[in-house]
């Protein structure tokens, strides 16, 4: 099973939040859509002075289709389906000079092939082979199974990594979205290979799928080639949009973390507090990803300036927001040296916070803000990877791959008026949600 640690499964938005979108001026995002005789949706972005190509199979299905006993289902069904009954999955990629990976979030589960140029057609035969994939034996599931649990059990996440994902939990509570970012599920010994098929006829057909191709290819050859392998693929059946039911008030949560006990850590600990937002659709979600920018985007943005420099109630503070179809969260953390008073840390980080419900923020702040989440866009689109990755994304979570390019559009026409009235639509007590990561060693509930 060695070779499952050399392909990537990425469950937390973290990795593939909305923030690698741009403009109609990025190279490679100029996407043709084509729908093929069986519903599947083609996304072509070619560009012509890349060497590589990115092939990326999308299904609109992920860990919030899971009912309570699947739980696992989800990353059990798509491991097996990019492993399809391969030792080595990546052998054949890797012998173009290329590789593979595979994405699972609560909203969608993508199957990719970078390669060099001249491989397209390599990648390609890789993912029609995994529409839906060879039939799953209990040998294989048995084994992907206690693949997954190893790398549970293999120390590899940081403590902010686990506190954010204790923040999605808390902000989101009965919601699929609280597990984001949590470790990988292996799902229960009751799940048999019968439930990985039905999951793959329910939700991997073509009807339910969108096939992304980024970087250095030919639009009208290789949509030839995409017909040829994949028009003959069953339709299956469209899935419905998993409704899940409004989430519960946002809460308080503490956990002791061994990771904040070790030497050099010096006993800090994390303060997080967070808010529900909306999804990637809505036209307040860039005034959102620039609000994050204002608050806490580099040392002189309002949490950095009032925890660290002006009050020394953190060696560090930071803020982000991370974007799924329905919701989002707006997160600002601060780390917070040993002899700190907790509750001025929190006081201060949501003074500074809410203050932008109050007061509009000045036009610098906003330019600068502008410029730095500007400037992260086009660094997030330097490889074809990149590029597909932002125009699935933003045909599964927004509904049209044209929105990566019309994300970067908006930014340009956010005042500080927007700001301020998206702070109070999204900061409110309800949607709150407060988290403290404590070293293990350390007494006391803060």
């Amino acid at each position: 099973m060695r070779p499952s640690l050399r392909w990537s499964t990425a469950v937390s938005l973290l990795a593939l939040g909305f923030a690698s979108l741009a403009s109609a001026a990025a190279p490679g995002l100029d996407a043709t859509r084509v729908t093929l005789a069986n519903g599947l949706r083609v996304v072509l972005a070619p560009d012509s002075l890349a060497g590589t190509v990115d092939a990326t199979l999308w299904y609109r299905s992920g860990t919030r289709n899971e009912a309570t006993a699947q739980a696992g289902l989800a990353l059990l069904a798509a491991r097996l389906t990019f492993r399809d009954g391969a030792a080595d999955p990546l052998k054949t990629l890797e012998a173009e000079g290329g590789t593979g990976q595979l994405v699972v979030t609560p909203d969608m589960t993508g199957l990719s092939a970078t390669v060099p140029a001249d491989g397209l057609d390599a990648a390609l035969d890789f993912l029609a082979a995994r529409l839906p994939g060879t039939p799953v034996t209990a040998e294989q599931l048995a084994a992907e199974r206690a693949a997954i649990r190893a790398e549970r059990a293999r120390p590899e996440r940081t403590a902010v990594t686990n506190a954010l994902a204790r923040l999605w939990g808390t902000a989101w509570p009965g919601h699929p979205y609280a597990r984001t970012g949590a470790p990988p599920a292996a799902g229960s010994d009751a799940l048999k290979p019968a439930d990985v098929e039905a999951w793959r006829k329910a939700r991997y057909g073509a009807a339910n799928a969108v096939l992304t191709l980024t970087g250095g290819f030919d639009r009208d050859r290789t949509l030839a080639e995409i017909r040829k392998r994949f028009e003959g693929k069953p339709k299956g059946t469209p899935a419905s949009a998993a409704i899940a039911a409004a989430p519960k008030a946002g809460g308080r949560a503490s956990e002791r973390l061994a990771d904040l006990s070790r030497p050099g850590s010096s006993g800090v600990r994390l303060c997080l507090v967070g808010w529900r937002g909306p999804g990637a659709g809505d036209p307040d979600t860039p005034a959102l990803e620039m609000l994050a920018v204002c608050l806490g985007g580099g040392p002189d943005a309002r949490i950095p300036g009032a925890l660290v420099r002006d009050w020394n109630l953190a060696v560090a503070a930071q803020a982000g927001c991370s974007v799924q179809r329905d919701g989002s969260l707006l997160w600002t953390l601060a780390v917070v040296p040993p002899g700190a008073d907790s509750e001025a840390v929190e006081r201060t980080l949501l003074e500074a916070a809410k203050g932008m419900s109050q007061r509009a923020p000045e036009a610098f702040e906003v330019e600068r803000a502008r410029r730095e989440l500007e400037s992260s866009v086009w660094f997030g689109l330097q490889t074809s990877r990149q590029r597909g990755q932002a125009l699935g994304e933003a045909e599964l979570l927004a509904g049209d791959a044209t929105a990566a390019t019309r994300r970067l559009e908006a930014f340009e026409t956010v005042t500080p008026a927007d700001l301020k009235r998206v702070a109070a639509r999204v900061m409110t007590d309800a949607g709150r949600a407060t988290v403290w990561m404590l070293p293990s060693n350390e007494g006391g509930s803060r």
